[in-house]
């Protein structure tokens, strides 16, 4: 234990240690920030078609802690209201684009896949899960997408079509 009057000076020892815990635990809005930083690089790159370099930058994203920690709760009428949570759907519905436009489709698929799994009530979402699934020829999965994106929204004409 150590006493040490109010009004003294904190000694060398004293700040290095401070500074030590202040890089040991970041603070919830700096992985935030981190995060979203990240995510909006992803998003330049994809815009400048460096597809390659936004990928492997999505693929860090998703390594962070803020995304890892991220854990959903299972309620739909929740929706992802974490950050964390609306980050990692959106880096994986863009992976799943990146992979699409390589025509990498079970890659495609895994991606939109591990989207839905967090929000299940995007109506386009379902749709490209049905797209894709009819490309690789997955009829009762395609079925299953359509069906699940009618029952977002009973007048989404792609679905129905």
């Amino acid at each position: 234990i150590r006493i040490a009057a109010l009004n003294a000076s904190s000694t060398v020892e004293d700040d290095h240690e401070g500074s030590f815990k202040s890089h040991k635990t970041q603070t919830k809005e700096a992985q935030e920030a981190e995060a979203f930083a990240l995510y909006h690089k992803a998003l330049d790159l994809q815009k400048h078609d460096r597809f390659e370099e936004s990928a492997k930058a999505y693929h860090e994203l998703l390594e962070a802690r803020l995304l890892r920690e991220a854990v959903s709760s299972g309620d739909e009428k929740e929706g992802l209201k974490h950050p964390g949570l609306m980050l990692k759907y959106s880096t994986y519905k863009n992976l799943a684009q990146l992979a699409a436009q390589r025509e990498d489709l079970e890659t495609a698929m895994e991606f939109y896949l591990e989207a839905v799994m967090l929000d299940s009530t995007d109506v386009n979402l379902w749709y490209k899960i049905g797209h894709v699934a009819l490309r690789l020829i997955r009829v009762p999965l395609a079925r299953h997408a359509f069906e699940e994106g009618l029952r977002c929204n009973p007048d989404h004409w792609p679905c129905l079509d």
